[in-house]
């Protein structure tokens, strides 16, 4: 005789995932930042900006002021040429100070020229009268003080220059 075994046919549970963490008894609280945290830091995101914004001031300041200098430097050539040619024009005359002012490229400027010294050329022998002759006085030597003036920023120049008249 056969023996049958009777078997029970098999029951399968479902799958079911457990949480790690029991929310119902946790005592951790999921809340976000606390207001101490907030402004910690904003404290330290505004102290940044502010910072910054200083840096790049700063560096705006300086950027204006180098570019009022160089306007200012580049206008000096052409200026010193105009002073040489007024001061040899009007040395003529027997003034012992000359100014003037003026603008020109957005850069006002002024100057004033005080006489020095007013000399002739050195003595020489003349051979057809067997002579010394003192030449007459010619030669002026000026001392030129000039400020050149841009928005705020203000540069003093002083320089010598010479004129001669036509005698």
């Amino acid at each position: 005789m056969s023996k049958h075994i009777k078997t029970s046919p098999k029951v399968i549970k479902p799958f079911v995932i457990k949480p790690l963490i029991n929310i119902k008894n946790s005592t951790v609280k999921n809340s976000g930042f606390t207001l101490i945290e907030v402004m910690i830091a904003s404290v330290i995101l505004f102290s940044v900006i502010a910072t910054v914004s200083m840096i790049y001031r700063g560096a705006f300041m300086s950027s204006e002021k180098a570019n009022t200098h160089i306007s200012i430097n580049a206008v000096l050539p052409s200026l010193l040429t105009v002073i040489r040619n007024d001061i040899q024009n009007r040395s003529v005359y027997n003034e012992e100070t000359l100014s003037n002012k003026a603008s020109v490229w957005g850069v006002n400027y002024q100057w004033q020229a005080s006489l020095l010294e007013y000399k002739s050329a050195p003595p020489y022998y003349d051979i057809d009268d067997g002579k010394v002759i003192n030449p007459p006085k010619k030669y002026k030597l000026w001392v030129v003080n000039l400020t050149l003036q841009q928005n705020t920023t203000s540069k003093n120049y002083q320089f010598n220059e010479y004129s001669w008249t036509n005698n």
